[in-house]
């Protein structure tokens, strides 16, 4: 007679709660058990920081996004919640919110004419 055998283990990562709990973007699902306007206002007592939303209309899974207003000066609007959809959406449940950290780097290259002078 065969027994069986599992195993389960459990692997976490304990950090502080620190203030503000979003620190670039938060991807709310289309059943999240917190609506956008909610999360808005509680976003607006907690800090300073302006974040902007980007509805997302037509989709099953995401409702909406909440970017830090500093991150659209770097990455365009519509590139974003591309990436959002590409990216991020395939991982995610209609009833999560997801805290994303975002790295964007941005280079710049440009060249400078030199002018010739006349003495």
């Amino acid at each position: 007679m065969k027994s069986a055998v599992s195993h389960r283990s459990i692997n976490a990562e304990v950090m502080e709660y620190v203030i503000p709990p979003i620190k670039d973007m938060l991807v709310l699902g289309r059943n999240a058990p917190i609506g956008c306007i909610a999360l808005r206002r509680s976003l607006e007592l907690l800090i300073k920081t302006p974040y902007e939303h980007i509805e997302i209309a037509d989709d099953d899974i995401l409702s909406d996004i909440l970017v830090r207003g500093a991150l659209l000066r770097r990455i365009p609007r519509e590139e974003l919640i591309s990436f959002v959809l590409k990216d991020i959406r395939p991982m995610m449940g209609s009833d999560e919110v997801l805290h994303v950290t975002l790295d964007v780097k941005v280079q710049i290259q440009s060249r400078v004419h030199e002018v010739a002078q006349t003495g």
